[in-house]
């Protein structure tokens, strides 16, 4: 069973990613890093697939966690809740309930890159 309150959060917060380019001092290096971000979601969701046929604890630990604190840096806020959940799952070795999760991770991933090119087009 998945909880579902991840879905009240907003797929992309806007003030998350003024405060990055605020850290970042340099429009160019925070633009590149969205549209690095963007670009690398399909090979971290690949990566993550291939950890869960191969049942691989640590290499899903590692991709998820990429994936949830680039998505708390770029203000995904579903996206890092559901990685986080995923997260906690992998913490207590349940990997059958966290590969449950992968559908739904997908699909969130894929609206929140959605959002990200629309609101920062290359």
């Amino acid at each position: 069973m998945i909880d579902y309150a991840f879905e009240a959060l907003p797929l992309h917060s806007p003030d998350a990613l003024l405060e990055l380019e605020r850290e970042l001092e340099n429009p160019a290096a925070y633009h590149a890093f969205i549209q690095i971000s963007i670009g690398m979601w399909d090979q971290r969701f690949y990566r993550l697939n291939r950890a869960a046929e191969d049942r691989d604890e640590p290499k899903l630990m590692d991709v998820i966690l990429s994936i949830e604190s680039s998505s708390k840096m770029l203000g995904l806020h579903q996206l890092a809740a559901l990685a986080g959940l995923l997260k906690r799952r992998l913490d207590t070795h349940d990997v059958d309930s966290a590969i449950g999760l992968l559908p739904a991770l997908e699909r969130c991933g894929r609206l929140s890159m959605r959002e990200l090119r629309a609101a920062y087009p290359a």
